[in-house]
């Protein structure tokens, strides 16, 4: 069973680090049966702008690095330090209809809070 999962990096070279760790080929290429997005700096507060698209407040980024992995398999232990939660999707999705469904359902275990005011 795929299993997708979100992380959190400190920067671009650890998370480019642990990626390069599954597996690539002598020219750079995944050799791993992993789906990988690097999703880099995520926007955490939107911007807003003016009827004619002009900024009036820019948007906010995180400081961290962040990658969508969807596991062919069990998440990769070594991965849980940079592990996150968030209600899904989050940012991003990979559209596994069985995939989600098991994120969500860990989710609800693992962060049960950020699922709360659903189950009142």
């Amino acid at each position: 069973m795929r299993k997708f999962r979100k992380y959190e990096f400190g920067s671009k070279s650890a998370a480019t680090t642990k990626i390069k760790a599954l597996g690539v080929d002598e020219e750079g290429h995944p050799s791993h049966p992993h789906s990988i997005v690097v999703l880099g700096n995520i926007v955490t507060k939107k911007g807003v702008y003016d009827a004619d698209d002009n900024e009036v407040t820019a948007p906010v980024f995180s400081s961290s690095w962040h990658v969508d992995v969807l596991w062919n398999g069990d998440p990769d232990p070594s991965w849980d330090n940079q592990m996150i939660w968030c209600v899904y999707p989050g940012v991003h999705s990979f559209g596994n209809s069985a995939a989600e469904e098991e994120f969500i359902k860990e989710c609800k275990v693992q962060q049960p809070d950020l699922y709360a005011s659903e189950e009142e």
